[in-house]
């Protein structure tokens, strides 16, 4: 008891002294409740006993100051309680009512320090009562020798009567079960807590010992022997004074009783019998039994635990929470350095706090546990949870604290987020570390490793092949061995790769047939315009052979006028006539020639016109094989074939103009020939002869309008001609441009690496069989033009009614 705790109770009774008859009633209130047997004890008015309460409480704490004057008023009291039948174990209960009464009376005043002060306080007065009490049944003698020089024991009391009426009076009343045997071991007294405690076993004791009555007229004078399957034994260890005292515990049946048997010695120490107190323990023992369970099952748990008194003080620490603190004390030590796991049973919770009456305060009242919360020392983490412990009375005697060790835990989930984080900034090369780590932590920090890697694998494969194919590479593909979606993906990229690649195969075969199909018409077009030029020039000497013929007709229609003009003086010029004659019959000749010829050239413009057409028709052919590419250049060949049938179409009419003219001229000459044969007749049929120079001359003008007419159909088949070479040309410089786009396609699709494959045997496209490029017709003497024949392609040529039939394809 200090002086602040005695100044602590003093403040603390002086705010509850005011509530006295409030207080005194809370107090006899909870004392009943915890024991009712005490109720007995208290007679009179409790308003008086209370009050007296009061007033005793009041000159004690008043006193606490003077122990001189306190102590003796203490140990009178205590012999008070004696007679009033108060036993030691009641103070206990007296005391828990007490601080009860000031926990109600002083609300949230009351603190721990003050619950502690009181109880310091309080077990002093009580263990000075309760050795008052003690003091006051013990006997106190002196020696004394009588007048014969014997030695005698005198009792300092009034009388031995009343000595042993006190000492009768303690045992009767003796809360302690007794029984006293004689040497025989037949049982001379037994108490009233003895006689209670075999009556409220009778049962038990009749099933195990037949006969037996917890009768007192029948348990007095019984021999313990009924007791004891060998008799022979306890009476042996009996025998000896030197083996007692002796304690043990005996079963009935389910109960367990604990003896304690002493020696009973008279005034000369003579040994004249036993003493025997016992108890019912059954429960105790079972409570031990399982105490020693659970002390069994917190020495062996694997959870940290500790426990400290009222005062927090540390009483016990488990194996677990021992091993935990060893493996933390290097970091401990850094904070706390008086910190040791040798020394922590014994130490005082408030070595571990800043503040240890905030601690106090919350382990101190029961009605803040059970209580979590997380502290930090230094770079160590751990969770507490206090958990109050109590006695059978649900009285507050301790806390135990659960430690758990969060550190490795704090910094798994810190490295876990911070993994997380950089997963979803993409960034995958970041592990947990656990090079610190152990048990369940190491375990765990491993696995979400291994699953990292487990996803990063797949991932860094889809890169890799990426790329190698934005390098163009498509033979790399995913061939680790994957399961469930990374299955699939592997599947899928592989498929895709896989269909690039026979994409890009199929493109760069695509290309080189539009290559080779550009490259034909290229060349099909360079023969055309060629042959263009070549049917230009024909027609140019067309034209001139038609300027020839027109002169010689207009010359033939000139002499057939002045043949009609002197028709009347042929007469006169008889002897002239024959040499006209000869004259117009080779003029007549001439013509037929000239007619033939031009019979000719026609026939070769309608075979360039045949030959255009199926040129035309190639183009568009092919240009339908380079689809959206040849799309330009089929429209130039469309236009060229209708030029081309246009122009045989013109063609076709000269040639029906030309061989009627062919046939006039024929008939003509017949007409001279038969002159000739009948020159002798001319004078007899000049009149005959002025008629057909006026039909000759009507011919002749008739020849000439033909003519003239076929001087145009050449003019206006030198302009298509023309036209056709400029179409020809673009159509050229197309097929060329689609030449070199295709040759760019190629480089393009050159860029990507597949996977070489066996190739397939291919039948080679056989290119269309083109029309020799056939040199300038070359000019007669007579300034005609010598047909060439040109080779037909066979394949593209359809069966024909004529050849001058044309039909569509």
């Amino acid at each position: 008891m200090t002086p602040k705790q005695i100044t602590t109770v003093q403040e603390s009774w002086g705010k509850v002294k005011p509530i006295g008859p409030q207080a005194a009633q809370i107090f006899y209130q909870s004392l009943f409740e915890m024991d009712p047997s005490l109720k007995p004890l208290f007679k009179g008015d409790m308003i008086e006993q209370g009050s007296k309460l009061m007033t005793m409480l009041d000159a004690a704490v008043k006193l606490l100051n003077d122990p001189d004057k306190l102590i003796p008023a203490l140990k009178k009291l205590g012999e008070r309680h004696l007679n009033y039948g108060v036993k030691a174990k009641h103070y206990d209960t007296v005391g828990a009512a007490l601080l009860k009464t000031l926990e109600i009376g002083l609300g949230d005043e009351y603190t721990v320090p003050v619950k502690r002060a009181w109880t310091a306080v309080y077990k002093i007065l009580a263990d000075t009562m309760i050795d008052a009490a003690n003091a006051a049944t013990t006997l106190s003698t002196k020696s004394e020798i009588d007048n014969k020089g014997n030695k005698e024991i005198m009792d300092t009391t009034n009388s031995n009567n009343e000595l042993a009426v006190r000492l009768q009076g303690a045992l009767d009343q003796s809360a302690t079960p007794i029984m006293m045997v004689d040497r025989d071991f037949i049982i001379t007294y037994v108490n009233a807590a003895s006689l209670s405690l075999l009556q409220s076993n009778e049962a038990t004791f009749a099933k195990v010992y037949p006969g037996f009555s917890a009768d007192k007229d029948k348990v007095l004078g019984a021999c313990i022997d009924m007791f004891h399957k060998n008799p022979a034994h306890q009476r042996k260890l009996l025998d000896d004074v030197n083996n007692l005292p002796w304690q043990t515990d005996i079963k009935v049946a389910h109960l367990t009783f604990s003896l304690n048997v002493t020696a009973i010695l008279d005034s000369q120490s003579k040994y004249i019998g036993n003493s025997l107190e016992w108890q019912d323990v059954t429960e105790a023992r079972t409570k031990a039994i399982e105490v020693g369970r659970l002390s069994s099952a917190i020495e062996g748990m694997t959870t940290n635990l500790m426990m400290a008194d009222t005062d927090g003080k540390i009483v016990y620490c488990n194996p677990a929470v021992i091993k935990m603190l060893a493996r933390r004390e290097t970091e401990l030590r850094s904070i706390l350095p008086a910190f040791s796991v040798a020394t922590v049973v014994g130490t005082n919770f408030d070595s571990f706090h800043k503040d240890p009456a905030h601690q106090q305060n919350l382990l101190g009242n029961i009605a803040n546990l059970p209580f979590t919360t997380e502290i930090s020392v230094g770079s160590l983490t751990f969770q507490l949870i206090a958990i109050a412990l109590k006695d059978e009375n649900e009285n507050h005697v301790g806390t135990a604290v659960q430690w758990l060790d969060l550190t490795e835990e704090k910094d798994a989930q810190s490295q876990v987020e911070g993994l997380i984080t950089a997963a979803i900034s993409g960034e995958l090369d970041r592990r947990i570390d656990t090079t610190s780590y152990s048990g369940f932590m190491l375990g765990l920090g491993n696995n979400i490793n291994e699953l990292m890697e487990a996803i990063v694998e797949p991932i860094n494969d889809a890169i890799n092949i990426a790329q190698a194919l934005a390098d163009g590479d498509l033979t790399q593909t995913m061939d680790s061995k994957y399961g469930g979606q990374f299955l699939l993906l592997a599947d899928a990229m592989n498929g895709s790769i896989e269909n690039l690649g026979n994409m890009v195969e199929e493109i760069r075969s695509a290309s080189t047939n539009v290559f080779d199909a550009a490259r034909e018409i290229a060349e099909g077009n360079n023969e055309l315009s060629q042959r263009t030029e070549t049917q230009a020039s024909s027609l140019e000497e067309t034209a001139s052979a038609m300027e020839e013929l027109t002169s010689t007709v207009q010359q033939n229609a000139e002499n057939t006028t002045e043949a009609s003009k002197l028709s009347s003086g042929v007469m006169d010029k008889a002897t002239n006539g024959g040499e006209v004659v000869k004259n117009a019959i080779e003029a007549m000749s001439d013509i037929n020639k000239s007619s033939k010829k031009i019979a000719d050239i026609i026939s070769v413009i309608d075979e360039i016109a045949f030959q255009t057409n199926l040129l035309a028709l190639n183009a568009a052919v092919e240009a339908a094989r380079a689809g959206e590419q040849g799309r330009g250049f089929a429209v130039v060949a469309a236009e060229v074939r209708n030029l081309a049938q246009r122009s045989a179409g013109a063609a076709k009419e000269i040639k029906g103009l030309i061989n009627d003219s062919v046939e006039a001229v024929g008939q003509g000459t017949k007409l001279v020939d038969a002159t000739g044969q009948t020159f002798t007749e001319l004078v007899s049929a000049i009149a005959e002869v002025g008629k057909m120079l006026k039909d000759i001359d009507s011919a002749g003008k008739e020849q000439s309008a033909g003519i003239g007419e076929v001087s145009e159909a050449v003019s206006q088949m030198d302009e298509m001609t023309q036209q056709n070479a400029a179409l020809v040309e673009e159509a050229s410089a197309s097929s060329k441009s689609m030449e070199e786009q295709a040759q760019g396609l190629l480089e393009q699709i050159s860029f990507f690496k597949c996977v070489e494959v066996e190739p397939e045997p291919v039948t080679s496209r056989a290119p269309a069989r083109r029309a020799p490029v056939g040199s300038a017709p070359a000019k007669t003497a007579q300034g005609g033009v010598k047909r060439e024949t040109a080779t037909r392609p066979p394949s593209v040529r359809r069966a024909t009614k004529s050849d001058d039939d044309w039909k569509e394809f």
